[in-house]
């Protein structure tokens, strides 16, 4: 259950949604959901989001210039942050939102208005803020052109921030152009390079290694840190970690540190040194295969470097079976070896410098690469882990170098009405490695919008946009997920309704803001689009929210008169009896959930003897049941025949 405090949320305990709905349950759905994102945890995706932001608080060093910047979001409520590329403008503005009074809970991400299809071209929306609200803008990493368009909408847009009591970050271009309105220049902030030695002491120390000032000054470590970027040093930590947790026993942080650089040390030159060794275009096909499917079976392996050299036009060469060379000797050659089954290279952090070396060196490769990783659900004995690590790594070197046209039409391919379970899942994780991106997200979210749309999109690729919406964007972007899914929701294939309605049930089920943002969008009505969402409404309809929450008490009493005038008793029915439930054994919310009830009858008296049937029939005989059943008479009895408030919002 979730209680509210204005723009607040807090978790007390957990409960999976009320699922009224009949339809098919498409048995895919799991494996598509559970691929979206490389976290295998499982966890709410809204309550893990709260989370990663407590970390980041507890990891993050103070650079020159915090001071300041937290002056102006205390008394202007807006300040605007530039810092050189990799010294993590990003995070400070997170931070500095999040040590705001319960900013962890009010933090939200804006996005460009023009990925949720404002016609208009607009970049921002009065309605993105809301009272209380932490926001973040990250300008970053936008064009130019989208650039100029931000600026000019900032200064009305920080006029309605204000009058919210909301808070804004802004967090600038490394470059970024002065001569912009006066009302900016007195809230720009510079931050400087924080003390990475400091940073990387904060990221061990949440992990559970402490260690003194003097052994993180060690003139290799200095080396690595002197250009690393704020990302690159908290990857180190991680390195460090892992080396802990293989490491004999006795051992201490000097023989971590030194096992963490060494996988850190192979570099360009090392791979082209060894590349320049091997004479065979099937080697070298094997040495890119292997770091692609690092840790994957041998078998695997074997085969999917042969279908590489074919797919890379290599000429195969007649050779008898028995004199070709071993896999062992092979592996070898390239710095590999097979252990228990499975190839791994010799040489720490190996497998990321070759992937990264070939994506450069070879760009006229990457076309054949993608038709090669089109056909990896066909490779043997391919474990469903191992496939769609290799989406993640072959979606990194894409979205490093962009464009991101290639990955995008690979998760297209991977989800149409012929795709195989398998293919699902890949699309999933490339679609989730995109939608988050700082530099190519916008181009992934827009597309998740335009299909969303589609009410005959096909059932597959419906259903994983459901699942990257619910477990991935939700995270960073939750109200554009939230918005996503309730166009889902209204799809053509019952089957795909019920499983968008049950995500957006996930999704907002411990965040009571979002939760209130979805019943203001719902415009229940008589025509297609308004019986959507009262189906919508219906499965997410929950008493136990209103606890001290007028606006999501007035907008269920709205909603329930709009169930009541447009659907027939056995549409509403089930929801009722479950809604009766919740408020039957939540005493705290019985009270507001039956008057809800009560001002929709009162509304629509039509309907109030179907309404007490199915009550009586909920009650069935059960005597604290019956009491709760006569309250609702009570109720409907004192209210009188009010106007629906209509502060639900029109759909967009």
């Amino acid at each position: 259950m979730t209680t509210s405090s204005g723009s607040s949320s807090h978790v007390t305990d957990a409960r999976g949604p009320l699922h009224t709905g009949p339809g098919d349950q498409h048995i895919y759905y799991g494996d598509i959901r559970a691929s979206a994102s490389s976290d295998r945890s499982g966890r709410d995706p809204r309550q893990v989001a709260v989370e990663e932001l407590r970390a980041l608080r507890r990891r993050f060093v103070d650079p020159v210039g915090s001071d300041r910047a937290r002056e102006l979001l205390e008394d202007k409520r807006a300040v605007m942050l530039t810092a050189g590329r990799g010294h993590g403008a990003r995070t400070a503005a997170k931070v500095f939102l999040c040590q705001l009074p319960q900013g962890s809970r009010r933090f939200r991400e804006l996005v460009d208005q023009a990925e949720e299809g404002d016609s208009a071209g607009r970049a921002l929306d009065r309605e993105q803020v809301e009272r209380g609200a932490a926001l973040l803008l990250d300008l970053s990493t936008v064009s130019s052109r989208r650039y100029e368009t931000f600026m000019a909408e900032l200064p009305w847009f920080l006029k309605v921030v204000r009058e919210c009591d909301a808070w804004l970050a802004v967090v600038l271009p490394a470059l970024w152009r002065a001569g912009f309105e006066h009302v900016f220049r007195g809230l720009v902030v510079r931050l400087e390079r924080p003390d990475p030695a400091a940073v990387l002491q904060a990221h061990l120390r949440d992990v559970g290694i402490h260690v003194r000032r003097a052994e993180v000054a060690v003139p290799e470590l200095e080396h690595e840190l002197t250009t690393a970027t704020m990302a690159q040093t908290a990857d180190l930590s991680e390195d460090i970690r892992a080396a802990r947790e293989n490491a004999p026993p006795g051992s201490g942080f000097a023989a971590w540190l030194k096992t963490a650089l060494a996988a850190r040390a192979p570099g360009a030159q090392d791979v082209e040194a060894h590349l320049s060794g091997l004479d065979s275009g099937a080697q070298r096909a094997l040495l890119l295969t292997t770091a692609l499917l690092h840790g994957a079976r041998t078998d695997t392996v074997h085969e999917a470097a042969a279908r590489l050299a074919r797919a890379a036009e290599l000429p195969e060469v007649a050779t008898p079976l028995l004199h070709h060379r071993t896999l062992t000797a092979r592996l070898a050659e390239i710095k590999a070896a097979a252990h228990r089954g499975r190839v791994r290279f010799t040489v720490a952090g190996y497998d990321a410098g070759v992937r990264r070396w070939f994506w450069d060196n070879y760009p006229q490769l990457r076309g054949p690469l993608a038709d090669w990783l089109r056909t990896a659900p066909g490779f043997t004995a391919l474990e469903r882990a191992d496939r769609l690590e290799l989406v993640t790594r072959f979606a990194h070197e894409r979205l490093r170098t962009g464009p991101p046209d290639g990955l995008a039409a690979l998760a297209e391919r991977w989800s149409g009405p012929s795709a195989s379970p398998e293919e699902l899942t890949m699309a999933a994780r490339a679609l989730g490695e995109g939608v988050v991106h700082a530099r190519y997200g916008s181009h992934f979210r827009q597309q998740l919008y335009r299909w969303a749309q589609d009410t005959a999109l096909p059932g597959h690729r419906a259903h994983v946009v459901i699942g990257v919406c619910s477990e991935v964007l939700s995270r960073r972007f939750p109200d554009q997920a939230m918005i996503r899914l309730r166009h889902v929701s209204r799809h053509r294939e019952q089957g795909v309704r019920v499983t968008a309605r049950e995500a957006l049930a996930r999704i907002t089920d411990s965040d009571d803001r979002l939760y209130r943002s979805l019943l203001k969008r719902l415009a229940p009505g008589e025509e297609p689009r308004g019986l959507r969402d009262l189906g919508i409404f219906l499965h997410v309809a929950d008493p136990a929210r209103m606890a001290g929450d007028a606006t999501v008490g007035a907008l269920l009493a709205d909603h329930w008169t709009a169930a009541l005038a447009h659907l027939p008793p056995r549409r509403w029915e089930q929801p009722l009896r479950a809604w009766l439930e919740r408020a039957h054994t939540r005493p705290v919310a019985r009270r507001p959930a039956l008057r809800a009830l009560a001002t929709a009858c009162a509304r629509q008296r039509a309907a109030f003897g179907a309404v007490y049937a199915a009550a009586c029939s909920w009650a069935a005989g059960d005597p604290a049941r019956r009491r709760t059943v006569n309250a609702l008479w009570e109720a409907a009895g004192s209210v009188p025949r009010p106007q629906p408030s209509r502060t639900a919002a029109a759909a967009r």
